[in-house]
Protein backbone atom coordinates (compact mmCIF):
# COMPACT_ATOMS: atom_id res chain seq x y z
CA UNK A 1 0.00 0.00 0.00
CA UNK A 2 1.02 3.72 -0.77
CA UNK A 3 1.07 5.44 2.53
CA UNK A 4 1.64 8.39 1.06
CA UNK A 5 -1.55 8.91 -0.30
CA UNK A 6 -3.69 7.95 3.00
CA UNK A 7 -1.75 9.38 6.04
CA UNK A 8 -1.65 12.90 6.56
CA UNK A 9 -0.40 15.18 9.36
CA UNK A 10 -2.32 17.57 11.84
CA UNK A 11 -0.38 20.76 10.96
CA UNK A 12 0.10 22.67 14.13
CA UNK A 13 -2.88 25.18 16.04
CA UNK A 14 -3.67 28.42 14.86
CA UNK A 15 -5.68 29.34 17.80
CA UNK A 16 -5.53 32.95 19.65
CA UNK A 17 -4.16 33.02 23.05
CA UNK A 18 -3.54 29.30 22.67
CA UNK A 19 0.10 28.13 22.85
CA UNK A 20 0.59 27.09 19.12
CA UNK A 21 -0.29 30.23 17.27
CA UNK A 22 3.07 32.11 17.87
CA UNK A 23 5.24 28.99 15.76
CA UNK A 24 1.68 28.94 13.58
CA UNK A 25 1.94 32.77 13.01
CA UNK A 26 5.80 32.64 12.35
CA UNK A 27 7.12 29.49 11.35
CA UNK A 28 4.08 28.42 9.13
CA UNK A 29 6.29 28.44 6.05
CA UNK A 30 8.85 26.15 7.26
CA UNK A 31 6.98 23.51 8.91
CA UNK A 32 5.21 23.38 5.78
CA UNK A 33 8.82 22.46 4.18
CA UNK A 34 9.35 19.74 7.14
CA UNK A 35 6.23 18.28 5.49
CA UNK A 36 8.10 17.96 2.63
CA UNK A 37 11.23 16.30 4.06
CA UNK A 38 9.37 13.89 6.08
CA UNK A 39 7.50 12.81 2.42
CA UNK A 40 4.02 14.06 4.24
CA UNK A 41 0.88 14.91 1.38
CA UNK A 42 -1.97 15.63 3.03
CA UNK A 43 -2.30 18.46 5.92
CA UNK A 44 -5.19 18.82 8.05
CA UNK A 45 -5.17 22.82 8.45
CA UNK A 46 -7.88 24.66 10.65
CA UNK A 47 -9.01 27.84 10.00
CA UNK A 48 -9.28 30.25 12.67
CA UNK A 49 -12.22 32.79 12.41
CA UNK A 50 -10.55 34.66 15.51
CA UNK A 51 -7.48 34.89 13.79
CA UNK A 52 -8.44 35.38 10.60
CA UNK A 53 -11.47 38.15 11.11
CA UNK A 54 -10.46 39.94 14.26
CA UNK A 55 -12.65 42.79 13.17
CA UNK A 56 -16.23 43.17 11.23
CA UNK A 57 -15.29 43.39 7.37
CA UNK A 58 -11.34 43.10 8.39
CA UNK A 59 -9.76 40.10 7.22
CA UNK A 60 -5.48 38.98 7.53
CA UNK A 61 -5.18 36.21 5.14
CA UNK A 62 -1.17 36.62 5.35
CA UNK A 63 0.07 33.45 7.64
CA UNK A 64 -2.73 31.51 5.72
CA UNK A 65 -1.77 32.84 2.38
CA UNK A 66 1.91 31.80 3.00
CA UNK A 67 1.25 28.23 3.81
CA UNK A 68 -1.71 27.18 1.64
CA UNK A 69 0.97 28.87 -1.21
CA UNK A 70 3.92 26.87 -0.26
CA UNK A 71 1.39 23.80 0.26
CA UNK A 72 0.46 24.22 -3.28
CA UNK A 73 3.84 24.63 -4.44
CA UNK A 74 5.43 21.46 -2.35
CA UNK A 75 2.66 19.27 -3.91
CA UNK A 76 0.67 19.04 -0.44
CA UNK A 77 -2.94 18.41 -0.33
CA UNK A 78 -4.97 20.40 2.53
CA UNK A 79 -7.64 19.22 4.39
CA UNK A 80 -8.96 22.35 5.96
CA UNK A 81 -10.85 22.54 9.38
CA UNK A 82 -13.22 25.44 9.56
CA UNK A 83 -12.77 27.34 12.38
CA UNK A 84 -10.23 26.87 15.38
CA UNK A 85 -9.42 24.36 17.51
CA UNK A 86 -9.73 26.04 21.06
CA UNK A 87 -9.54 29.71 19.98
CA UNK A 88 -10.25 31.76 23.17
CA UNK A 89 -12.22 33.40 22.64
CA UNK A 90 -14.16 30.76 20.65
CA UNK A 91 -15.75 33.27 17.73
CA UNK A 92 -14.77 36.87 17.44
CA UNK A 93 -15.87 39.16 19.60
CA UNK A 94 -17.55 41.32 17.96
CA UNK A 95 -19.53 38.62 15.79
CA UNK A 96 -20.88 37.36 19.19
CA UNK A 97 -19.77 35.46 22.75
CA UNK A 98 -20.53 32.02 21.47
CA UNK A 99 -21.12 29.96 18.15
CA UNK A 100 -24.12 28.79 20.01
CA UNK A 101 -25.13 32.97 19.91
CA UNK A 102 -23.78 33.38 16.07
CA UNK A 103 -25.99 30.94 14.39
CA UNK A 104 -29.08 32.24 16.60
CA UNK A 105 -28.53 36.00 16.29
CA UNK A 106 -26.12 36.56 14.26
CA UNK A 107 -25.78 33.39 11.18
CA UNK A 108 -25.01 35.96 8.19
CA UNK A 109 -21.67 36.52 9.79
CA UNK A 110 -20.71 32.79 10.29
CA UNK A 111 -21.96 32.72 6.36
CA UNK A 112 -19.93 35.63 5.11
CA UNK A 113 -16.61 34.14 7.10
CA UNK A 114 -17.25 30.66 5.33
CA UNK A 115 -18.02 32.40 1.69
CA UNK A 116 -14.64 34.04 2.13
CA UNK A 117 -12.38 31.37 3.26
CA UNK A 118 -14.10 29.19 0.15
CA UNK A 119 -13.31 31.66 -2.44
CA UNK A 120 -10.02 32.53 -1.43
CA UNK A 121 -8.51 29.34 -1.83
CA UNK A 122 -10.87 27.76 -3.86
CA UNK A 123 -8.39 26.64 -6.35
CA UNK A 124 -6.41 25.12 -3.65
CA UNK A 125 -8.31 23.54 -1.32
CA UNK A 126 -10.93 20.87 -2.04
CA UNK A 127 -11.54 18.95 1.05
CA UNK A 128 -13.27 21.16 3.75
CA UNK A 129 -14.26 19.31 7.40
CA UNK A 130 -16.81 21.69 9.66
CA UNK A 131 -15.67 22.39 12.65
CA UNK A 132 -13.13 20.73 15.06
CA UNK A 133 -14.71 19.40 18.16
CA UNK A 134 -17.66 21.13 19.01
CA UNK A 135 -18.73 19.17 22.25
CA UNK A 136 -15.46 20.43 23.74
CA UNK A 137 -15.19 23.63 22.58
CA UNK A 138 -18.74 25.19 21.22
CA UNK A 139 -20.83 24.94 24.56
CA UNK A 140 -24.25 25.20 23.92
CA UNK A 141 -24.95 23.81 20.90
CA UNK A 142 -27.17 21.08 19.83
CA UNK A 143 -26.50 18.21 17.47
CA UNK A 144 -29.57 19.68 15.76
CA UNK A 145 -28.26 23.11 15.90
CA UNK A 146 -24.56 21.63 14.24
CA UNK A 147 -26.43 19.76 11.43
CA UNK A 148 -29.12 22.41 10.27
CA UNK A 149 -27.33 26.00 10.79
CA UNK A 150 -23.55 24.76 10.73
CA UNK A 151 -22.77 21.91 8.21
CA UNK A 152 -25.69 22.05 6.16
CA UNK A 153 -24.98 25.66 4.97
CA UNK A 154 -21.23 25.39 4.97
CA UNK A 155 -22.08 22.40 2.51
CA UNK A 156 -24.24 24.68 0.33
CA UNK A 157 -21.73 27.48 0.27
CA UNK A 158 -18.61 25.24 -1.07
CA UNK A 159 -20.65 23.16 -3.16
CA UNK A 160 -21.80 26.28 -4.73
CA UNK A 161 -18.15 27.32 -5.09
CA UNK A 162 -16.75 24.38 -6.05
CA UNK A 163 -18.89 21.63 -7.24
CA UNK A 164 -16.35 18.87 -6.71
CA UNK A 165 -15.29 19.61 -3.50
CA UNK A 166 -15.92 17.23 -0.56
CA UNK A 167 -17.42 17.75 2.79
CA UNK A 168 -16.56 16.23 5.97
CA UNK A 169 -18.85 16.81 9.38
CA UNK A 170 -16.92 16.90 12.42
CA UNK A 171 -15.96 13.76 14.39
CA UNK A 172 -18.84 11.82 14.89
CA UNK A 173 -17.64 11.01 18.47
CA UNK A 174 -17.24 15.05 19.33
CA UNK A 175 -20.98 16.18 17.92
CA UNK A 176 -22.17 18.42 20.72
CA UNK A 177 -23.24 16.56 23.70
CA UNK A 178 -27.00 18.30 23.97
CA UNK A 179 -29.17 15.91 21.99
CA UNK A 180 -29.13 12.81 20.50
CA UNK A 181 -26.46 11.34 18.19
CA UNK A 182 -28.76 8.98 16.11
CA UNK A 183 -30.70 12.15 14.10
CA UNK A 184 -27.44 13.30 12.88
CA UNK A 185 -27.03 10.26 10.39
CA UNK A 186 -30.84 11.29 8.56
CA UNK A 187 -30.36 14.91 9.20
CA UNK A 188 -27.00 14.60 7.81
CA UNK A 189 -27.32 12.32 4.96
CA UNK A 190 -26.93 14.93 2.19
CA UNK A 191 -24.82 17.08 3.18
CA UNK A 192 -21.17 15.88 4.02
CA UNK A 193 -19.56 13.45 1.35
CA UNK A 194 -17.17 11.83 4.03
CA UNK A 195 -17.68 10.23 7.61
CA UNK A 196 -14.83 11.40 10.52
CA UNK A 197 -13.81 10.27 13.76
CA UNK A 198 -11.03 10.95 16.29
CA UNK A 199 -9.69 8.16 17.71
CA UNK A 200 -7.38 8.02 20.96
CA UNK A 201 -7.08 5.08 23.42
CA UNK A 202 -6.44 4.95 27.15
CA UNK A 203 -7.07 8.73 27.72
CA UNK A 204 -5.36 9.23 30.81
CA UNK A 205 -2.84 6.06 31.08
CA UNK A 206 0.77 5.20 30.17
CA UNK A 207 0.15 2.17 27.80
CA UNK A 208 3.32 -0.28 28.08
CA UNK A 209 2.65 -1.96 24.87
CA UNK A 210 2.67 -0.23 21.43
CA UNK A 211 0.20 -2.23 19.75
CA UNK A 212 -3.11 -0.97 17.95
CA UNK A 213 -5.74 -3.35 18.95
CA UNK A 214 -8.44 -0.82 20.39
CA UNK A 215 -8.08 1.66 17.58
CA UNK A 216 -8.36 -0.72 14.52
CA UNK A 217 -11.35 -2.03 16.91
CA UNK A 218 -12.75 1.92 17.00
CA UNK A 219 -12.41 2.08 13.70
CA UNK A 220 -14.28 -1.36 13.08
CA UNK A 221 -17.13 -0.07 15.54
CA UNK A 222 -17.53 3.11 13.89
CA UNK A 223 -17.73 1.73 9.93
CA UNK A 224 -20.51 -0.88 11.46
CA UNK A 225 -22.31 2.06 12.84
CA UNK A 226 -22.21 3.36 9.42
CA UNK A 227 -23.87 0.48 7.75
CA UNK A 228 -26.39 0.42 10.25
CA UNK A 229 -27.37 3.96 9.02
CA UNK A 230 -27.42 2.68 5.70
CA UNK A 231 -24.06 5.17 4.92
CA UNK A 232 -21.42 1.67 3.61
CA UNK A 233 -21.68 3.77 0.19
CA UNK A 234 -19.28 6.54 2.28
CA UNK A 235 -15.70 6.47 3.03
CA UNK A 236 -14.28 7.62 6.84
CA UNK A 237 -11.04 9.61 7.12
CA UNK A 238 -9.73 9.50 11.27
CA UNK A 239 -8.97 13.03 11.21
CA UNK A 240 -6.55 12.89 14.46
CA UNK A 241 -5.39 10.52 15.72
CA UNK A 242 -2.45 9.66 18.66
CA UNK A 243 -0.53 8.25 21.87
CA UNK A 244 -1.84 10.09 24.79
CA UNK A 245 1.58 9.62 26.68
CA UNK A 246 3.41 12.39 24.32
CA UNK A 247 0.76 14.81 25.74
CA UNK A 248 2.01 17.71 27.93
CA UNK A 249 4.14 16.72 31.27
CA UNK A 250 3.03 19.76 32.81
CA UNK A 251 -0.83 19.23 31.30
CA UNK A 252 -2.84 16.05 30.46
CA UNK A 253 -0.06 13.71 31.95
CA UNK A 254 0.53 15.53 35.30
CA UNK A 255 -3.55 16.09 35.62
CA UNK A 256 -3.48 12.11 35.68
CA UNK A 257 0.08 11.45 37.53
CA UNK A 258 2.08 13.12 40.14
CA UNK A 259 4.39 10.30 39.77
CA UNK A 260 5.22 8.46 36.75
CA UNK A 261 4.02 4.70 37.11
CA UNK A 262 6.89 2.88 35.17
CA UNK A 263 10.11 5.27 36.15
CA UNK A 264 9.04 6.60 39.47
CA UNK A 265 10.12 10.29 38.86
CA UNK A 266 8.34 12.42 40.33
CA UNK A 267 6.30 15.08 37.71
CA UNK A 268 6.54 18.99 38.68
CA UNK A 269 3.98 21.60 37.91
CA UNK A 270 6.95 23.36 35.95
CA UNK A 271 9.75 22.97 33.92
CA UNK A 272 12.42 25.03 31.89
CA UNK A 273 12.36 24.38 28.07
CA UNK A 274 15.57 22.46 28.00
CA UNK A 275 14.57 20.34 30.69
CA UNK A 276 11.11 19.44 28.98
CA UNK A 277 12.75 18.52 26.24
CA UNK A 278 15.24 16.21 27.71
CA UNK A 279 12.96 14.98 29.51
CA UNK A 280 12.86 10.35 30.15
CA UNK A 281 9.30 10.31 29.70
CA UNK A 282 8.88 12.50 26.86
CA UNK A 283 11.47 10.44 25.16
CA UNK A 284 9.93 7.00 26.34
CA UNK A 285 6.67 7.59 25.00
CA UNK A 286 8.01 9.06 21.59
CA UNK A 287 9.58 5.87 21.47
CA UNK A 288 6.66 3.91 22.08
CA UNK A 289 4.47 5.93 20.05
CA UNK A 290 7.00 5.22 17.04
CA UNK A 291 6.55 1.43 17.48
CA UNK A 292 2.96 1.86 17.52
CA UNK A 293 2.65 3.92 14.00
CA UNK A 294 4.57 1.26 12.60
CA UNK A 295 1.77 -1.02 13.47
CA UNK A 296 -1.19 1.12 13.14
CA UNK A 297 -1.45 2.46 9.49
CA UNK A 298 -1.46 -1.28 7.96
CA UNK A 299 -3.78 -2.51 10.33
CA UNK A 300 -5.99 0.69 10.55
CA UNK A 301 -6.12 0.81 6.28
CA UNK A 302 -7.43 -2.86 6.17
CA UNK A 303 -10.88 -1.52 8.04
CA UNK A 304 -13.13 -1.20 4.99
CA UNK A 305 -13.98 2.21 4.41
CA UNK A 306 -11.26 3.60 6.13
CA UNK A 307 -9.57 6.02 3.68
CA UNK A 308 -7.19 8.56 5.41
CA UNK A 309 -5.49 8.61 8.64
CA UNK A 310 -4.13 11.75 10.25
CA UNK A 311 -1.95 11.66 12.71
CA UNK A 312 -1.70 14.02 16.45
CA UNK A 313 0.24 16.29 15.25
CA UNK A 314 3.19 17.54 13.61
CA UNK A 315 5.01 20.13 16.40
CA UNK A 316 5.28 20.83 19.63
CA UNK A 317 3.40 24.23 20.67
CA UNK A 318 5.62 26.76 22.93
CA UNK A 319 3.88 30.02 24.15
CA UNK A 320 5.75 32.38 22.56
CA UNK A 321 7.74 30.15 20.71
CA UNK A 322 10.64 27.56 22.07
CA UNK A 323 13.37 29.38 24.32
CA UNK A 324 15.13 26.56 26.50
CA UNK A 325 15.42 28.88 29.71
CA UNK A 326 12.04 29.84 29.71
CA UNK A 327 9.81 27.99 32.28
CA UNK A 328 6.15 25.99 31.02
CA UNK A 329 3.61 24.75 32.78
CA UNK A 330 1.39 25.84 34.81
CA UNK A 331 1.65 28.60 37.51
CA UNK A 332 1.94 27.65 41.27
CA UNK A 333 2.07 30.43 43.92
CA UNK A 334 1.94 33.40 41.55
CA UNK A 335 5.33 31.98 39.33
CA UNK A 336 5.32 33.42 35.58
CA UNK A 337 4.88 30.12 33.24
CA UNK A 338 4.31 29.81 29.89
CA UNK A 339 2.10 27.15 27.94
CA UNK A 340 2.56 24.11 26.72
CA UNK A 341 1.48 21.13 24.26
CA UNK A 342 4.06 18.21 23.67
CA UNK A 343 2.59 16.47 21.02
CA UNK A 344 4.82 17.02 17.99
CA UNK A 345 6.66 14.23 16.30
CA UNK A 346 9.08 17.35 16.11
CA UNK A 347 10.43 18.89 19.29
CA UNK A 348 9.45 22.59 20.34
CA UNK A 349 13.55 23.31 19.19
CA UNK A 350 12.61 21.77 15.63
CA UNK A 351 14.27 18.80 15.99
CA UNK A 352 12.97 15.45 14.70
CA UNK A 353 12.21 13.16 17.50
CA UNK A 354 12.46 9.07 16.54
CA UNK A 355 8.51 9.27 15.65
CA UNK A 356 8.97 12.00 12.57
CA UNK A 357 12.34 9.42 11.48
CA UNK A 358 9.72 6.61 11.38
CA UNK A 359 6.85 8.60 9.72
CA UNK A 360 9.30 9.04 6.61
CA UNK A 361 10.21 5.36 6.74
CA UNK A 362 6.44 4.51 6.40
CA UNK A 363 5.86 7.37 3.65
CA UNK A 364 8.69 6.17 1.25
CA UNK A 365 7.59 5.35 -2.14
CA UNK A 366 7.13 1.75 -1.82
Amino acid sequence: MNFKEHVGLNFIRPDVNRPGNYEFVNSGVWLVSQFKQLGVKWNRLAFSWVLIQPEKGIFNWLPYDQIVDTCSKEGIEILATIGGHFDNPPVPAWAGKTLAEVIKSNPKALEVFIESLVQRYRKYIHHWEVLNEPADFHKGLTVTDYVDKILKPCYCIIKSIDSNAKILPCSYRHLPVIGNKDVFWAAAREYCDVHNIHIYVDWGIFRKQPTTDEEVKEAMNFRELMKEHGEEDKNFWVTEIGWWGTASLTGSIYEFYRKDPISRIELKPFYTGKEIIEHPIVHREDRLRAEWMKNLFPRIFSVPGCEKVFLWTSMDEFEGGYDPNAIYGRSVEGKAVRKVDLWGIIAGDKTWRKSAFVLSEILKDP
